[in-house]
């Protein structure tokens, strides 16, 4: 079964999953689309002011100042030396596997549809995507996409659900790997994965250890799904919660559930 990954430019948590992936799937992903980071129909620029609204000065400065290193070193290591010994960004992990990398594109223009096409891509893994996958694209895709959220479906749909998970107290928290349908988080779950929350845990801590799982789960979903006919977990949308970006109030009852930021 042919296979593409729609990856989140993201520098910290990311590359970590998909070397784990691709350590296994490598052989059979025709390729990785990295999308931006940038939240909804917001521009990067918008997703950071409404990151720095929401975070504040201090915490901010630490994830800009963090991610302006990880890029320097990725360029540096990976992409001026050419080192795989440990990858810094998501495109040096796809390099390392000799895997194509696609970057800045419309995962739904005719452009991209052809080229998945010409690839013969059967199935299509999403980790933390930013774009959303329309008609056209999904039923081109013969054995489906598949979409991997933070948290324990159907509640949590939507942005940010780490936050919103401490946010509102939970005493656990996990991850979905679920089929991709015309709206939001919204399809049948292939895998569901659960971790404890503890009183001390930040935010950091949870996006860590929600990660962790999201790579078993996609491994374990990807090998569900070649196997054919995977058990699928029902995602009612009557039980279903949704949030979007946080506001002030929110942050405050983040804080005053006894929850940091790190």
């Amino acid at each position: 079964m042919i296979k593409y990954v729609f990856i989140q430019n993201d520098p910290f948590l990311l590359p970590k999953v998909l070397d784990k992936y691709l350590r296994e799937f490598s052989d059979t992903t025709a390729g990785v689309n990295i999308q931006s980071v940038a939240q909804g129909k917001r521009t990067v620029l918008q997703t950071a002011w409404d990151l720095y609204q929401l975070y504040g000065l201090q915490y901010f400065q630490w994830k800009v100042r963090r991610y302006i290193v990880k890029k320097m070193v990725a360029k540096i290591q990976n992409d001026i030396l050419k080192s795989s010994k440990r990858c810094h960004s998501v495109a040096a992990v796809a390099r390392k596997y000799g895997v194509e990398v696609t970057q800045s594109v419309d995962v739904n223009s005719e452009e991209f549809l052809a080229h998945l096409r010409e690839k013969k891509v059967e199935f299509i893994v999403s980790i933390s995507g930013t774009q959303m996958y329309r008609k056209k694209l999904r039923e081109q895709t013969p054995a489906g996409i598949v979409n991997c959220h933070g948290a324990l479906l159907p509640k949590y749909r939507g942005l940010m659900p780490s936050f919103w998970t401490l946010a509102n107290d939970e005493d656990e928290g996990g991850v979905s790997v679920h089929y991709v349908d015309k709206k939001l988080d919204n399809g049948p779950i292939v895998v569901q994965k659960r971790y404890r929350i503890h009183p001390h845990d930040t935010l950091e801590d949870v996006m860590a250890r929600s990660k962790d799982l999201a790579a078993e789960a996609i491994i374990e979903c990807v090998r569900l799904v070649e196997a054919g006919n995977p058990p699928l977990l029902e995602n009612p949308e009557a039980s279903s919660t949704h949030f979007s970006m946080p506001g002030p109030d929110d942050v405050r009852r983040f804080r005053a559930a006894g929850h940091r930021f790190r």
